[in-house]
C-alpha cells in the first residue's frame, strides 16, 4: 500500500479520497488482481467508461492505472516515480495489522521519495507535514 492511506496508517492526520497500491508484477499476482478487479467491477477513471474485463496481458501494458470500483477510487501503480517498483517497496515496508489481515505498508521514507520524484506543488506541499510525522516516529523507535 503506498499514497495517503498508508501515510495515514503510519499516523498521518491527512485524509485521501483514493487508495494507492503497487502490486508485485509476477504473472500470478497479477492474475489475482485481475480476478480482483472484475469482482469489483473495475473500470477506468474516465467518463461514461465502460466495464472492463480485467486479465494478467491488459494489467502488464500499464504503468499505472487510475479506476473506479464498487468500493470507490482505487489507483495501480507498478512502478512509482522514484521507486523500483513492489521489489524496492516491499524491502522496508511496515506490517500493518487491520481487520485481522496484515497489510504491506510502503515505509515513510519511500513515501517521501516517491512524492519527491513527483514534484509539483500538491505533492511538494505534503513533505513538511510528513518528514515531521518520519521525525516523531524515529524519536518513538518506530520504522
Amino acid at each position: 500500500m503506498i499514497g495517503g492511506i498508508a501515510e495515514r496508517m503510519l499516523g498521518s492526520p491527512r485524509v485521501t479520497a483514493d487508495f494507492d497500491v503497487c502490486p508485485a508484477t509476477t504473472r500470478a499476482n497479477l492474475e489475482r488482481l485481475a480476478a480482483a478487479l472484475n469482482e469489483l467491477d473495475a473500470r477506468l477513471r474516465i467518463e461514461d467508461a465502460p466495464s472492463e474485463l480485467w486479465n494478467e496481458h491488459r494489467l502488464h501494458s500499464h504503468t499505472s492505472i487510475a479506476l473506479i470500483t464498487t468500493y470507490g477510487f482505487l489507483d495501480i501503480w507498478f512502478r512509482p516515480d522514484g521507486t523500483g517498483g513492489y521489489d524496492d517497496l516491499i524491502e522496508k515496508a511496515i506490517a500493518v495489522e487491520v481487520a485481522g489481515l496484515e497489510i504491506k505498508v510502503a515505509h515513510l521514507d519511500d513515501i517521501l521519495r516517491n512524492k519527491q520524484a513527483i514534484g509539483g506543488p500538491k505533492y511538494l506541499s505534503q513533505l513538511p507535514l510528513l518528514r515531521d510525522l518520519q521525525r516523531r516516529r524515529r524519536e518513538r523507535g518506530l520504522p
